[in-house]
């Protein structure tokens, strides 16, 4: 009979490392998939005291507080938390916390990655080799070399990405309102005013949390800011984008390309225009899935709920509520 902590953890599986800690802690673990429903979260909490959440992307409101008297923290497997009720779970006593910077290199990697396939259009390529045809003129490629990069939120994937970028000999500019003086890279300008970094770039990439100020911030009119033959790197939150809006852009041809690793809907419904774009790379919100990056983020997201459920105060940028 274990005399631990209760604790749900919403993941079809989680890192051995983190596993261990919860074993040594004596932890009463009750996993759920991952994808599992908010009625399925309220059923699991309720079946017996819960202490912690550990989280990755099924809804945390309000009802699955109320289903959880005990419940004192709610820990984020990743960065992103716009699928837990902060507000709500603070006036009732329970604190958010996340994964901050755990993942910020392998998200900053596969954003690169992108960038590098949809400016030298391998997916099109790829697809007509399979085919059968050798189409070496149907794509002209761009160098990423000596672009104008514009980078949408320099925390620490942003702030990743500048260092992975540096033997490009990029120009690098951030958007980013709530970034310190003293936190912008080295050799790094800096835009107030999200338009004209759109209008300056020739590869725009987001890396911004979702929130009621970001939602759709990349909208029909962001994107007739952006300058025609730009392309458009999405590895932050599908919400970030208006998809609709997207397509247009695409379509018409203002937008050369673009590589999105989330999406509005995930997964997305599969007969959405988007599938139709040559020039988009997609891969399925697969930013932060590396080996090494799923340990890091589950041990972290364990030891935030030790720092709650033991009463110590937890690194200052995993705090979110």
């Amino acid at each position: 009979m274990r005399n631990g902590p209760r604790i749900i953890v919403n993941s079809d599986v989680l890192a051995p490392a983190a596993m261990a800690l919860l074993e040594a802690r004596g932890a009463e673990v009750r996993m759920l998939p991952t994808r599992a429903s908010e009625a399925e979260m309220i059923a699991a909490v309720s079946e017996a005291p819960t202490h912690a959440i550990l989280v990755r992307t099924t809804q945390i409101t309000p009802a699955v507080y109320d289903a959880a008297p005990d419940l004192r923290v709610v820990s984020k497997h990743g960065v992103g938390y716009d699928n837990i009720d902060v507000a709500a779970a603070s006036a009732r006593g329970i604190a958010v916390l996340r994964t901050h910077g755990a993942n910020a290199r392998s998200v900053a990697e596969l954003a690169l990655g992108m960038m590098l396939s949809v400016l030298r259009y391998m997916v099109p390529f790829d697809t007509a080799l399979r085919q059968g045809t050798w189409p070496q003129s149907a794509f002209m490629g761009h160098e990423l070399s000596g672009s104008k990069l514009g980078i949408v939120g320099c925390g620490a994937v942003g702030s990743s990405l500048v260092a992975l970028c540096r033997p490009f000999d990029l120009e690098i500019r951030i958007y980013d309102p709530y970034l310190l003086p003293d936190a912008i890279p080295e050799g790094v300008g800096r835009v107030s005013v999200l338009d004209e970094l759109l209008g300056w770039a020739d590869i725009v990439t987001l890396h911004c949390p979702l929130t009621d100020e970001t939602d759709r911030m990349i909208d029909a009119a962001a994107l007739a800011h952006m300058r025609k033959g730009t392309f458009l790197v999405n590895a932050g939150r599908g919400p970030l984008v208006d998809d609709v809006a997207l397509v247009a852009a695409l379509e018409s041809g203002h937008l050369a390309g673009a590589a999105l690793d989330t999406f509005v809907v995930e997964p997305p419904d599969p007969d959405h225009p988007l599938w139709k774009q040559m020039n988009v790379v997609f891969t399925p919100h697969i930013g932060g899935s590396t080996r090494q990056s799923l340990e890091r983020v589950a041990v972290q997201a364990v030891e935030n709920i030790f720092y709650i459920l033991d009463g110590q105060e937890p690194p200052a940028r995993c705090v979110v509520g």
